[in-house]
């Protein structure tokens, strides 16, 4: 039985990027070991819509190549996830049965789909469990056999219907639509990204998806799926009606995947439960990533997951770093389309009195929208559809919280020195998301 210095058990981005920091550091272990679930090395998850839709080739994905693990002494076993910690005798068990000892251990375990109880084969599993196998005719888009199934789809089958309105739902359904299937998507809340985006913006978002062919229904659940002689052939929403459906894509959200851990008596709550140094309640047990909870906080976004692993690899060569969770600027493109939110968007749409006042900006010739929100001198939230240019110095407003008293009509242009107002821009105490015209119809991307 060989012993690993340290040991990684998740071979997704989280784990790459700790590799990549880990082997710049002069005092790095010298022997790795890393266990990957999946029968891929790991690849950029963020771009799995962009082959999906044949607009990348599946290279551009690779995050590194087997020499590049072997020229850093990084052993990596691919197709064999750990099934079993020991911690007391410092020892993981493979599912395939390899035995490792470990002087230091991280789990960057990820993220597991979330799924409804009408998608499970058994109705015995709990609804939004991630293990069982699902019915026929239904997948999620968060994986390379993932990615496999819905290629075939393209190729074979006609009509889809993709649950979820949030970022990876809207590209799933871009990517089929652009592969010639027709394609509905459901989001269950009032409008698209209600994560990152106000109602205009979403609004924004669906009239050009919808220019493009896609069929958005908005407050809209699956009910039951129909099938005839085993095969998929529609479904049913709760409003009653039906839609036809060779396939059903779920991308209802992720959840962090702490059964290791918890199998393994390790402190666990939503997420895998770590102090700043992202150290487990065992000392020599560490994580990063999806799968662990820091201050009642997860993490779904790369940027963090970077920061994460950068001061990892510090701490694992005795160099402790405190990790410090900031508010990220989540920036999207939704095929073609540029979004960018930073602050809690969802609060402030939902709680008027927890701001002051918005400044909105909206020209809808140029699909261009952006509104910030106040409170007091403070800027709190922003909100770019179309042109993101800002997001950069808008992001620094917010994260810095230092107060902003220069003109705020002008800021919302980009214009600060100018101070002033042009047609398309409202500031005023609270004000009510603008009227969105429709946009000219356009050709399918």
């Amino acid at each position: 039985m060989t012993e690993a210095e340290l040991i990684i058990i998740g071979n997704g981005m989280a784990c790459q990027r700790l590799l990549a920091e880990l082997v710049q550091q002069p005092n790095r272990p010298t022997k790795i070991v890393v266990f990957g679930a999946e029968a891929k090395p790991a690849y950029n998850r963020v771009l799995l819509s962009g082959l999906l839709s044949n607009e990348l080739p599946d290279s551009a994905a690779e995050l590194a190549s087997p020499a590049w693990y072997t020229k850093h002494n990084i052993e990596l076993i691919c197709d064999d996830a750990v099934v079993l910690i020991d911690r007391e005798r410092k020892l993981v068990i493979s599912r395939h049965g390899r035995y490792r000892r470990y002087q230091q251990l991280v789990l960057a375990c990820g993220a597991l789909p979330l799924t409804p109880a009408y998608a499970r084969e058994s109705a015995k599993e709990k609804a939004n469990d991630s293990s069982g196998q699902l019915k026929p005719g239904l997948c999620h888009f968060r994986n390379w056999q993932d990615l496999a199934t819905l290629r075939l789809a393209g190729q074979q089958l006609q009509h889809a219907v993709v649950v979820g309105g949030g970022f990876l739902g809207l590209e799933a359904a871009e990517g089929l639509r652009k592969l010639g299937m027709q394609v509905s998507l459901l989001q269950r809340g009032a409008y698209l990204l209600n994560r990152q985006l106000d109602a205009t913006a979403a609004t924004l978002l669906q009239q050009q998806l919808s220019a493009r062919g896609l069929s958005i229904l908005t407050n809209s659940e699956i009910e039951r799926l129909n099938y005839k002689h085993g095969q998929l052939q529609s479904v049913r929403l709760t409003s009653g009606q039906q839609l036809k459906a060779d396939i059903v894509v779920l991308a209802l959200g992720i959840r962090p995947n702490i059964s290791l851990a918890q199998q393994s008596g390790l402190s666990v709550k939503h997420g895998i439960l770590v102090n700043r140094n992202l150290q487990s309640s065992d000392s020599a047990i560490y994580a990063l990533g999806e799968c662990i909870e820091l201050n009642g906080e997860t993490f779904g976004l790369v940027a963090p997951i970077n920061t994460q692993a950068k001061q990892m690899a510090q701490t694992l060569c005795s160099k402790p770093a405190a990790y410090c969770s900031e508010q990220a600027t989540t920036q999207l493109k939704i095929s073609g389309i540029a979004l960018s939110s930073c602050g809690d968007i969802a609060s402030l749409c939902a709680k008027p009195d927890s701001f002051d006042g918005c400044t909105d900006y909206l020209n809808s010739e140029l699909n261009e929208y952006r509104r910030l929100w106040w409170r007091g001198p403070y800027l709190v939230g922003a909100v770019l559809y179309g042109d993101t240019s800002l997001s950069q110095q808008l992001s620094q407003l917010i994260t810095q919280q230092q107060p902003y008293h220069g003109c705020r009509s002008s800021l919302v242009l980009g214009r600060v020195e100018q101070g002033i107002a042009e047609p398309g821009m409202v500031d005023s105490a609270e004000t009510e998301p603008a009227a969105v015209s429709q946009p000219q119809q356009q050709d399918a991307a």
